[in-house]
């Protein structure tokens, strides 16, 4: 039997706008498992809503307790006024699978965005529902 995870990317609110305009348009990228998946992105939104479910496959379900998830949030460049073609690191979030909840539990959690660096200016939080 195959068994997945499911991150269902919710919303987000308070972000930091990182591109010197003050517009912003943030998506977000789950990688679990040797895996990338990403959202939509949002066009000028602080406050995005996504309600976005991304699927994954476990590889190995015995190991699933310490298998790692890591969620970041980004400024999609290509729709914003800064310069440069990189997109914008906003927050990222990393969670272990004993951290998820099982299906028919899960509501919403929101967790704080963290930093890549100590010298990162990072804002606002992430709602998701792992199962």
């Amino acid at each position: 039997m195959v068994r997945k995870v499911i991150v269902e990317v919710v919303d987000a609110c308070d972000l930091l706008p990182k591109d010197g305009q003050g517009s912003f348009s943030p998506f977000v990228i789950a990688d679990f498992d040797g895996q990338k998946k990403r959202t939509s992105t949002k066009y000028g939104d602080l406050n995005p809503v996504w309600n976005g479910a991304l699927e994954f496959t476990v590889s190995d379900p015995d190991n699933m307790d310490v298998k790692e998830l890591e969620i970041v949030v980004c400024n999609d460049k290509r729709f914003g006024n800064g310069s440069g073609h990189k997109n914008h690191f906003l927050g990222r979030v990393k969670l272990h699978g004993s951290q998820f909840t099982r299906q028919g539990q899960e509501g919403p959690v929101y967790f704080p965005l963290g930093k890549k660096s100590v010298f990162s200016w990072i804002r606002g939080e992430i709602g998701l529902r792992i199962y």
